[in-house]
């Protein structure tokens, strides 16, 4: 199979694991990419399409249509993803050009809330979604949106990116009591203050860790204070994404409180993810795509109340900790590593080449 990906997001080196996971599984990709130059990275082939704009917004870019439609001419994939706004020139670009030339074309989006949009990207965004033989959603509330406009096209929910599968955490086993972690910006959304009114009414030995900082860390402090919790909690304040390697093994749980808001919902979280890989229990809020990431490898729960119950139930029950940690680590590694996302990406385009190759047999009969 010849595939073309088109996307900024693969400028990046460290964001092309799944495409080298595909070459891997003998895919011929070949991600189009704005501006850089040709080159080869691991079976994948990175083919630069002039663009303007301002490069500090990629989404945002002017993609050369001229250019763009050459690389699909002489490359003519048997499919073609398109991983930029559905509603962007470029998406409209692509999906033009593989309709001419009778190639099926794959929209992606991670868009999860509806939005206000003008006359012409919306109908853009129409046009590509509602012509597209496949749409792929990287959560259910992006596949919901865009189902709207495609009610028959061929549907799956797939991770943009995957990940390298992390060694388990090795934790010390003489330490006593439940060790939570919260990590994220302290924003009211992301349910900081859920978390320490749960804490609060947990029995037995305990601690908090806190990576993150923002506008709502002196409430939280304060808040901390008042229900005398303070001597609990490890405030560590921003942190890099490597240091977050040195806390891992301090944890049996990671919790995710986030609510949603009108204008927010969580749509991923790379870091609940790499908690799990590493054995972490991840404890979740019903909001966003957390549930659905959480599948039966972690506990979802409404509210504060709710969750300093399964917080209670995980310091009673450590048996029960090494279970769902077993568990958590093995969704990660048959969903949400490189390869499981290559695989499960290659057997959804099979499906939608299946579909595309008998309508085309049934137009061709028709005639």
């Amino acid at each position: 199979m010849r595939a073309l990906i088109v996307s900024h997001f693969y400028s990046d080196p460290e964001h092309r694991g799944k495409l080298r996971a595909l070459a891997g599984q003998g895919v011929d990709v070949m991600a189009a990419v704005p501006g850089g130059s040709a080159g080869l990275d691991s079976g994948v082939r990175l083919t630069p399409v002039p663009v303007s704009g301002d490069p500090e917004v990629p989404g945002m870019l002017k993609w050369n249509g001229g250019d763009l439609r050459r690389v699909i001419s002489d490359f003519h994939p048997d499919l073609i993803q398109v991983e930029e706004s559905p509603g962007a020139p470029v998406a409209a670009m692509v999906a033009a050009a593989a309709r001419r030339m009778r190639i099926p074309y794959v929209v992606f989006s991670w868009e999860s809330l509806p939005r206000r949009r003008g006359f012409l990207e919306q109908r853009r965004l129409r046009s590509v979604v509602r012509h597209a033989a496949g749409i792929v959603g990287g959560n259910q509330l992006a596949l919901a949106l865009l189902r709207e406009h495609a009610p028959d096209a061929a549907g799956a929910v797939l991770p943009q990116a995957g990940m390298s599968p992390s060694a388990p955490g090795d934790r010390d086993a003489s330490r006593r009591g439940l060790g939570i972690g919260f990590v994220g910006r302290l924003v009211p959304e992301r349910g900081g203050e859920t978390l320490l009114r749960a804490c609060g009414q947990l029995l037995g030995p305990w601690t908090l860790t806190v990576a993150g900082t923002g506008p709502e860390q002196e409430a939280l402090e304060a808040l901390a204070q008042k229900l005398g919790l303070a001597s609990r909690i490890r405030w560590l304040g921003g942190i890099a994404r490597r240091e977050l390697e040195e806390i891992w093994n301090d944890l049996d749980c990671l919790v995710v409180p986030s609510r949603d808001t009108p204008t927010w919902v969580e749509r991923s979280s790379p870091v609940l993810l790499e908690a799990m890989v590493r054995g972490v229990v991840p404890v979740v809020t019903r909001a966003g795509a957390l549930p659905e990431l959480v599948g039966d490898a972690g506990i979802v729960v409404e509210d504060a109340e709710s969750l300093a119950l399964a917080l209670q139930e995980l310091l009673a029950e450590p048996e029960r900790l090494r279970v769902l940690g077993q568990r958590a680590r093995q969704r990660v590694l048959e969903e949400y590593v490189d390869s499981a996302v290559a695989q499960r990406t290659l057997a959804f385009w099979g499906q939608v080449l299946a579909r595309h190759t008998s309508h085309e047999t049934h137009l061709t009969e028709a005639r």
